[in-house]
């Protein structure tokens, strides 16, 4: 009996400090004279998410569009007070122009629960800058031509593996997609044949499936990014899973110990890690749109080039080995596969997807190269209209790091103020999109880009906490539509089911399948 009155007084102490929360965070925004959403208890705005009843991108789209006409707004993520920011000329503020305030995304990680998960995504301050100033240079113009070949290679064997389908059969495009970026990435970050495309239940697939399959914990750690450092050392919690982290880990101290002993180079994205490590990639690789890059990175943050003091270990090479698998991965094959079924639904333009690419590789006997596939312009913008309608990081997440004032206003937002950027809403609002569901390439002509405010249009995020892979993303997709169209065709499949069902998840924007025919030209 004792037993049973002591944890009814403990949970009913319990519930009403929770309680006591729930109504210190509902009075946040009263007291900042900021318009907001009424909570619900514990779950806050996020109820149909945290119950798994709609996708967390789904509930983002319907906040956003509840919170119309306003600038900025607030809401909960579960018990936690987070603004919403919603127009265009506020997002310059917050991710270029004052910068300052929002120099991290607010992600707390225990580098010794979480070695690999100690990356360039989860850093902060000083330290993140010193590793961006680094990491810039991995990813120039010229760094993307130097790896061109080894995704081209993938690009061949996605082409002969397509040609393998027989005419008229369903087959699942997403999961297709999924094995050539695989492929490339495995290839790219970690020096590997994973020979995904021809093995779909290769070792190195399911580890990366591991990698990123849903967790309740990752939804937790999403809605609650600034989770208290207690916490995240008492459940041993680590972003993604720790099994898969450790086998991807492995692979690449086994891969850097063997480069390193027997002086192997292979231009991709571990060799120029390792020669950041050795203080070796100017001599190496050097290029001349190193500098620009970096510029502009220093410009945006309003500062020099500091000296840093990060030591270049094997674990922080493996950590943003697999930063650049899980952000690569999931991303680039979703978006090759939505253009895909958006191409097989629109066939006109497809067919001029195809004779682009065709017209401009009887240039050269059939062989593309690196310049060749600059020149296929209409190709990269039926990508970016895919990219608007599809964004995989469909939400962006900041943190004030002090006190800033809302620039037209008289609103104060404190420090450590989570701050929501719904890229999803905005891709998808009418002010900035006419008919936004309609799939029309032509919105990203020079001339339609020029008639709206670039921070409509935030695929990649923008500023200095932008994508840092964006060139190599957009290279894997292009290569990868350039030899799936070259000599196939494609229909929708009766088993696609419409509308898209997106997955209940910790924030991408992705489906389970998306279900097309092939035609062999």
């Amino acid at each position: 009996m004792d037993y049973q009155i002591s944890s009814m007084l403990l949970l009913t102490c319990v519930i009403l400090y929770l309680y006591r929360i729930w109504k210190n965070a509902y009075l946040f925004f009263e007291k900042l004279g900021i318009p907001y959403l009424k909570p619900n208890f514990l779950f806050g705005n996020m109820t149909d998410a945290i119950l798994l009843r709609k996708s967390l991108v789904d509930v983002n789209l319907d906040l956003y569009r509840k919170l119309e006409p306003y600038k900025f707004a607030g809401i909960f993520n579960s018990m936690k007070a987070t603004v919403m920011i919603r127009d265009p000329e506020l997002l310059k503020h917050v991710l270029v122009k004052d910068f300052a305030y929002f120099s991290d995304r607010g992600i707390n990680v225990d580098e010794k629960v979480d070695p690999l998960g100690y990356h360039l995504f989860t850093m902060k301050g000083d330290e993140w800058k010193n590793l961006r100033v680094k990491l810039t240079s991995t990813f120039s113009s010229g760094k993307m031509k130097m790896m061109f070949s080894l995704v081209k290679d993938c690009g061949e064997n996605f082409s002969e593996v397509i040609d393998q389908i027989s005419a008229n059969e369903t087959f699942d495009m997403k999961d297709l997609s999924s094995r050539y970026t695989t492929d490339t990435i495995a290839s790219c970050a970690f020096g590997l044949e994973s020979k995904t495309l021809n093995n779909p239940k290769s070792e190195f697939k399911s580890m990366v499936r591991k990698l990123l399959q849903f967790r309740i914990f990752m939804l937790v750690r999403v809605l609650w990014t600034n989770m208290p450092m207690k916490l995240i050392k008492f459940f041993n919690m680590t972003f993604f899973d720790s099994k898969a982290q450790k086998f991807l880990g492995d692979i690449v101290h086994k891969t850097i110990k063997y480069r390193e002993q027997n002086n192997v180079t292979r231009n991709d994205f571990l060799d120029l890690l390792i020669a950041l490590k050795n203080n070796t990639l100017m001599q190496k690789f050097q290029d001349t749109g190193d500098h620009e890059d970096i510029q502009t990175f220093l410009e945006q943050v309003g500062g020099k080039c500091l000296k840093s003091d990060i030591e270049m270990t094997n674990n922080l090479l493996a950590a943003q080995c697999i930063l650049f698998f899980a952000a690569g991965y999931e991303a680039a094959s979703t978006t090759l596969g939505f253009t895909l079924l958006e191409l097989a639904l629109n066939p006109h333009i497809q067919n001029k997807v195809r004779q682009e690419i065709l017209d401009v590789l009887s240039t050269n006997d059939g062989q593309l190269t690196y310049d060749l596939m600059k020149q296929m312009t209409y190709t990269d913008m039926v990508i970016s209209e895919s990219l608007r309608k599809y964004p995989t990081s469909a939400i962006l997440f900041r943190r004030t790091c002090q006190n800033y004032k809302i620039p037209g206003s008289d609103v104060i937002i404190p420090a450590e103020t989570p701050i929501l950027i719904p890229v999803y809403g905005i891709h998808l609002d009418e002010k900035y999109y006419d008919n936004p569901q309609e799939f029309r390439p032509e919105r990203f002509t020079e001339q339609e880009k020029a008639k709206r405010s670039k921070y409509t249009y935030l695929p990649f995020g923008e500023g200095p906490r932008n994508c840092l892979a964006k060139r190599f993303g957009k290279m894997q997709v292009k290569l990868g539509l350039i030899y799936a169209l070259k000599d196939f065709s494609y229909q929708v499949s009766p088993k696609m089911k419409f509308p898209l069902t997106f997955k209940r998840n910790f924030g991408l924007l992705t489906v389970d399948g998306i279900w097309l025919q092939r035609q062999k030209l």
